[in-house]
């Protein structure tokens, strides 16, 4: 993880600051980025509605609700936190927004504006526009894994989360009706399990909290692996689940129960849910698709 200073970005910004308003859901809606930091500003007009074009890993995010920036170079904070499988948070005693961007984290002090990455101060304020909170575009270069660029009116960001293997883990995790919000990386399964090193070359899992048994494990296998041994892995990391929930909220023993266990090619897949069944479908296709 990257440490930040105090990081200047020779942000540009339009027109003073507003009180901060908070949305009707009690979460501050963001927007976002201004400034340089190796971002052109955005020549969008700032009447009207949120004017700039904001594309997230190649998708086009719905901006439709936002309002117009003060500044024509902000992106909303909450939107992209949150359509990058993020989280957004009000802390009112504190008067702070907290926004979760994988690893990291963004908090706006809105008593002042003032902008923190990593709990590291950087240079440029936030914005707050009827309850949207919006930050330049360049604080985002400063998330590791973030990169923002713009063209004309268009923000483009690419984050971590492009990485097709993890596209295809929150593919599955929707249409499997997972429950999971803890994320790890592969090879923390190897050490849980002393699987030799080496076992997968990439991978993600990810695990429901305490009330739930749902459990995601997506893994490209590097060459020679012990599929044997992986598939012994998940079998005790299955019956452990079995034997809690046997138990204790025992109306979630059917999903354990039907858990699925795949190997296809390269690839191998590990899924409790609701409708694990439809996870193993797209598993089965982007697999198929790597041969």
């Amino acid at each position: 993880m990257k440490k930040f200073g105090t990081v200047a970005l020779s942000l540009a910004l339009a027109a003073s600051l507003t009180v901060p308003a908070f949305a009707a859901d009690g979460l501050l809606i963001s927007p976002a980025p201004a400034g340089d930091a190796g971002v052109m500003p955005i020549s969008a007009p700032l009447t009207g509605g949120y004017a700039a074009k904001l594309v997230l890993n190649g998708s086009e995010l719905d901006s439709s609700a936002i309002p117009a920036a003060v500044s024509p170079d902000m992106v909303p904070l909450r939107l992209v936190a949150e359509s990058d499988h993020g989280s957004a948070s009000w802390f009112e005693e504190e008067n702070q927004g907290f926004f979760y961007l994988g690893d990291a984290r963004i908090i706006v002090n809105f008593a002042d504006n003032t902008i923190l990455v990593n709990d590291a101060p950087v240079e440029g304020l936030a914005e707050v526009v009827s309850g949207v909170t919006f930050i330049p575009a360049g604080v985002l270069n400063l998330v590791e894994g973030f990169e923002v660029a713009a063209d004309g009116d268009s923000l483009t960001i690419t984050t971590p989360n492009n990485d097709p293997m993890i596209k295809l883990a929150y593919s599955i995790m929707d249409a499997s009706g997972i429950y999971a919000g803890m994320k790890s990386d592969i090879s923390v399964f190897a050490e849980n399990f002393s699987l030799a090193e080496g076992t997968f070359e990439k991978g993600f899992m990810f695990t429901g909290f305490n009330t739930t048994p749902d459990r995601l494990l997506v893994a490209k296998l590097a060459d020679g692996a012990d599929v044997d041994a992986v598939k012994e892995a998940i079998e005790t990391d299955r019956q452990a689940q079995e034997d809690t929930f046997s138990w204790y909220l025992a109306h979630n023993l059917p999903k354990v129960e039907a858990a699925q266990v795949v190997v296809n090619g390269d690839y191998v897949l590990y899924v409790i849910g609701e409708t694990a069944e439809k996870g193993v479908e797209l598993f089965n296709d982007f697999a198929e698709a790597q041969k």
